[in-house]
């Protein structure tokens, strides 16, 4: 028997496997592709493109699959071969495959349902913290009947194709040959996965058809195995040296002499002495600002962050920086760039890093990071205890004092009153407190407790929405009648926006968040209609404060209204950005580089060559965070680095025992 004999052999073996894998991801396709047509507006000669590219990337996942099958009967003796014990296991090999196609299908329909996309990161991290997500997806859908309907199906479809399935087994090559083939098709799959290109799907003409033209299977793994990725290895880079001097020319300010002459630290002088107020900042879970009233929606969702808008500072053409809510969290608490790959939050050697938190611990604030969920998740607990916060979840919190969970958290009325009794506590031992809360209620299974609005528990998301505005609405009554009230400003702002999906990447409408600063008697009522984004909030909350400090910041101040255009950040995880001058620079891995202007690629012929070479440097700079956001001394005239155990004995107290504190 020759090898292509023995090749032929056994792809008559796998063929049903792989026309099963092949069909399915053609079903799957085609099913996403209808529940989006609403949004992908394609010209009559673009409908086939994701289908074809997308099948490309098909047989680029099932290579490795065939090899992975044909280990069975790599080993399996020609004696064997078609007898009971061989039909036996390719059947059941079938009937999983037919399954885990099923569990494909209709995972894929939910996750782009929450996401608009094929499985790609966001999905590794659920399967990282499987009890969250788990949870989350029993409260959220009828799973064990699912379960039960998939395995039904996928047995009796095994069992009507069991003809058809084990026809070519008999046909059995040598062991040799087997073995040369499994070697062939082996060196093929690994070939192909290496030199397909990640951007291959740019050719879409825009970004549904780019997510449809890939490949659910091969995003997920490959996402996997590329949570950070090395900026100078894929993203356009320039010398170390330029990246940094374009870097400091392009956040130089009069007023804010830089204190050396290789980095961003400079002095924030302001007049007078820094304004001892609290601070409670909320970082609501998916609040997009097409959701509120005040942003023109007429749902009537959320009248108390209308009132709120309407009686604060209201910063109307806020950005998040990315799509997931450690995004958020890094861009407020690190004011910088969202850079390539994974949330720094995400990262090692995330602790001791400069952080809005730093300036408040080094004025003798109380620094509390508060979250309803356990904080495991993402890495958000060991990020804040890392640098300096003290930590109040759900596993921290006196099960008295929770009225109503689900998966995600605590219901985000407890979680304020929590937040309101740590006040207490800092109040009672004459302490200032800053508390970065981050709530959780407007998140799938959107359910809530019975009785709080008029629309009932699970009310999808305007219900969730709606309650969670209404628990904002609690937060600023109850703390209205403590003494510190007067005293405390609050600010909320968006993690991220609910979907980032549109016919374009990067779209900066989609990105559109609420933000508002609000303290009666001490806010002017105001809009500040600046582009900007996250990473503006920590200098401009400081500023309101008059603080003085030392500063690694990447942000700007937007109250300081006579400063020239600043730069804006976007990102989604590979592809990152820089909004300035009109136009959206983008980055991409194989040091690609598109700008856009009004929604339109630039022309070769009319990029702005100054401002991609700003991308590149703040980009490139920014990817040194390690280096460039390493806590600094905050208070004005200290210079030494502030190492981990000169942090102050209460700062350790509240990381590990916040509940106890005096």
């Amino acid at each position: 028997m020759s090898f292509l004999q023995a090749a032929a052999a056994m792809f008559r073996r796998l063929r049903p496997y792989i026309l099963l894998f092949l069909l399915a991801q053609f079903f799957i396709r085609a099913g996403l592709t209808f529940i989006s047509m609403k949004d992908l507006s394609l010209a009559p000669q673009d409908w086939l493109l994701p289908f074809l590219t997308g099948f490309c990337f098909d047989i680029v996942t099932v290579l490795p699959i065939v090899a992975i099958l044909l280990i069975f009967p790599l080993f399996l003796p020609v004696s064997l071969a078609g007898k009971r014990l061989d039909r036996m296991v390719g059947m059941v090999a079938f009937g999983v495959l037919a399954f885990l196609m099923a569990f494909q299908a209709i995972g894929e329909l939910l996750f782009w349902d929450e996401f608009t996309a094929r499985f790609n990161f966001i999905a590794v991290d659920y399967l990282v913290y499987t009890q969250e997500v788990l949870q989350n997806i029993v409260e959220s859908y009828p799973v064990y009947p699912l379960l039960a309907a998939m395995a039904a199906a996928a047995i009796g479809f095994a069992w009507i194709m069991r003809r058809r399935v084990t026809a070519g087994f008999a046909d059995h090559p040598p062991f040799a040959k087997r073995l040369g083939v499994v070697a062939a098709v082996a060196a093929v799959a690994t070939a192909l996965v290496a030199a397909t290109p990640r951007n291959t799907t740019d050719v879409m003409p825009n970004a549904i058809a780019r997510e449809l033209g890939g490949n659910g299977v091969y995003g997920l793994v490959g996402a996997f195995f590329s949570n950070e990725i090395d900026f100078a290895s894929f993203y356009r880079t320039m010398p170390e040296e330029n990246a940094a001097a374009l870097t400091r020319k392009l956040f130089a300010e009069d007023a804010e002499p830089y204190e050396n002459a290789s980095d961003l630290t400079r002095v924030i002088q302001a007049d007078g002495p820094m304004l001892r107020k609290n601070v409670i900042l909320v970082t609501m879970e998916s609040m997009s600002a097409e959701f509120m009233g005040a942003f023109g929606n007429t749902r009537g969702l959320t009248p108390n962050l209308d009132r709120l808008a309407a009686q604060g500072l209201s910063f109307s053409e806020m950005r998040a920086t990315g799509t997931r809510t450690v995004r958020g969290l890094e861009a407020i608490a690190l004011s910088i760039p969202p850079t390539p790959g994974q949330s720094i939050l995400r990262r090692p050697g995330s602790d001791n890093l400069f952080t809005i938190g730093s300036v408040f611990e080094d004025a003798g604030y109380d620094t509390r990071f508060m979250y309803g969920g356990y904080g495991y998740f993402d890495n958000m607990n060991a990020f804040f205890s890392g640098n300096g916060f003290g930590i109040v979840d759900r596993a921290s919190m006196d099960s008295a004092n929770i009225h109503f969970a689900n998966a995600w958290g605590v219901s985000d009325e407890d979680l304020y009153d929590e937040v309101i009794r740590q006040g207490d506590a800092s109040a009672a031992a004459n302490r200032n407190f800053f508390s970065f809360v981050m709530n959780t209620s407007n998140h799938r299974p959107f359910t809530y407790p019975d009785g709080a609005i008029d629309i009932p528990s699970p009310g999808g998301r305007d219900g969730a929405i709606k309650y969670s505005d209404y628990a904002i609405g609690q937060l600023v009554k109850k703390a209205a009648d403590k003494p510190w009230f007067k005293d405390t400003v609050f600010v909320f702002i968006a993690d991220h926006t609910a979907s980032v999906a549109g016919k374009i990447e990067l779209d900066m409408a989609k990105y559109h968040i609420p933000c508002i600063v609000w303290a009666p008697g001490f806010i002017e009522p105001g809009k500040i209609e600046r582009l900007a984004s996250q990473i503006d909030l920590a200098p401009t909350l400081l500023d309101i404060l008059h603080a003085s400090y030392r500063s690694r910041f990447f942000g700007d101040d937007l109250v300081v209204i006579d400063e020239p255009q600043r730069p804006v950040y976007v990102s989604n995880y590979e592809k990152v950005a820089m909004v300035l001058g009109g136009r959206t620079t983008i980055l991409e891995p194989r040091k690609m580089v598109v700008q856009m202007k009004a929604g339109e690629a630039v022309a070769e012929s009319d990029l702005d060559q100054a401002i991609i070479d700003d991308t590149v440097a703040v980009y490139q700079y920014a990817s040194r965070w390690r280096d460039v956001s390493q806590r600094i001394p905050t208070r004005v005239g200290e210079v030494s680095f502030l190492a981990d155990d000169a942090i102050s004995g209460r700062a350790n107290c509240l990381r590990h025992s916040p509940n106890s504190c005096q």
